[in-house]
């Protein structure tokens, strides 16, 4: 199933908010479609009108394109939806044919500062204000705060916190601290109340380029380019055990997963610095496309799905508890995602085509819905049920034209946080 390729003008929110508040009497926004059916009339051009109605609310124009009338109707708070008309015998009625969703905040770093992020994560417990950790290509990790509705402030920044590109930053359970990834090979523990560095982890040979926390974070598991699996002690720094050893297949995304293994391993394992591994185990996401599933308390390796288009992995989504608890999703280098059933992995259960030779940049699960981005061309969520892709239902994300590389969920609020390029960060 291929997605088509929709976009609305990126100054979509400034163009309302002017007309809203009557500093011009009308404006124009447009929205474009780039298809991909077997007709030649898939693509679409449209021009809407913006302007008060008599009721004093922003209202939206017609606009007729192939014979067809189409209008932007508001469905819900930050929900805007494309309509066709399509009279029937019973009368006349409307298709919806797009669905964005426009953000509800957009943060700006200090002016001048436009520093391409990387990745964004959010604190999860009980905190009056927000609190934001994001880094960038540079090496920089920022801290920001602020309260829900309001603006956010950077707290601090860590300048070179790692020798180059950053390819992850999680706040660990508790609040208290975030773990980062680089490109320099190392890994690093931060207080998130003052930056200071509190522990480096040394000892993979190429980029690190995933992790995932075990429980409590206590212990993680990180994924490198060096194609190994290595689970670490946070107090100590230490390497507990690693895992695979194929430098010519690296590992570009992991994703913790629950497991109940069918029998525990004979072999006397020495557990020191190991804690709560039992039931868990890790899907990694390779250079050659497979998906490898390890065993982490019997440090094993259980399956491995053989690549099914030759392009790698860079991604990956899995849900561990809910209707999707054994759907794994996996996103390629040349643009397509694929979801797996754990328990069969004899064929995917479905397949999407989103951006034809460009990598599908992050993948991510919440709440029963997979939010893809993919270049500058594609962001947006579907609902997926029982593992296949319910594509009539998509939402496309309004914002600037940038590449979004990284997304993260507000459990408190539902709020969906992402950054991208130049400087991008909104919320929806």
């Amino acid at each position: 199933m291929k997605v088509d390729e929709w976009t609305i003008t990126s100054e979509f929110d400034d163009i309302v908010q002017d007309v809203k508040e009557e500093k011009v009497e009308s404006d124009k926004i447009w929205v474009s479609k780039y298809g991909h059916g077997e007709s030649g009339d898939c693509n679409l051009d449209l021009e809407f009108e913006v302007k008060l109605d008599k009721r004093n609310e922003v209202s939206f124009g017609k606009s007729v394109c192939q014979g067809n009338e189409y209008s932007v109707v508001r469905a819900q708070s930050n929900i805007y939806e494309v309509v066709v008309a399509n009279g029937t015998e019973s009368g006349p009625g409307s298709s919806v044919v797009a669905r964005f969703q426009n953000f509800k905040r957009k943060c700006e770093f200090q002016k001048g500062h436009s520093p391409d992020l990387t990745s964004v994560d959010i604190t999860n417990v009980f905190d009056p204000e927000e609190r934001v950790v994001c880094a960038d290509s540079e090496g920089s990790i920022y801290v920001l705060r602020g309260s829900r509705n309001g603006p956010m402030e950077e707290k601090f920044r860590i300048e070179q916190g790692h020798a180059s590109h950053v390819s992850k930053v999680r706040f660990f359970p508790n609040g208290h601290g975030f773990l980062s990834s680089g490109i320099d090979m190392r890994l690093k523990i931060w207080d998130a109340n003052n930056g200071t560095e509190l522990r480096t982890f040394v000892g993979h040979t190429r980029p690190v380029n995933d992790f995932a926390m075990v429980d409590r974070g206590r212990n993680f598991v990180s994924g490198s380019s060096d194609g190994c699996l290595k689970l670490w002690e946070c107090s100590t720094a230490s390497c507990v055990f690693s895992m695979g050893s194929d430098a010519g297949d690296g590992i570009n995304c992991v994703a913790l997963s629950n497991y109940t293994a069918s029998a525990s391993s004979s072999l006397s394992i020495d557990r020191t610095n190991e804690y709560n591994t039992e039931g868990k185990a890790v899907f990694s996401g390779h250079d050659s496309g497979a998906i490898t599933f390890h065993d982490l308390y019997n440090r094993k390796k259980v399956l491995e799905i053989p690549s099914v288009n030759g392009s790698s992995c860079v991604t990956l989504a899995q849900s561990s508890s809910g209707d999707n608890s054994h759907y794994l999703w996996a996103g390629h280098s040349d643009g397509s995602i694929y979801s797996w059933d754990t328990r069969n992995t004899s064929e995917p259960i479905d397949h999407l085509e989103v951006n034809s030779g460009v990598p599908i940049t992050k993948i991510f699960l919440a709440n029963n819905l997979l939010h893809v981005s993919s270049g500058i061309q594609y962001f947006f969520s579907l609902p997926v049920v029982d593992g296949e892709f319910k594509t009539g239902k998509l939402v496309n994300f309004i914002r600037p034209y940038e590449d979004i590389t990284d997304f993260c969920i507000n459990e408190s609020y539902q709020d969906l946080w992402c950054v991208g390029n130049n400087g991008t960060m909104l919320k929806f």
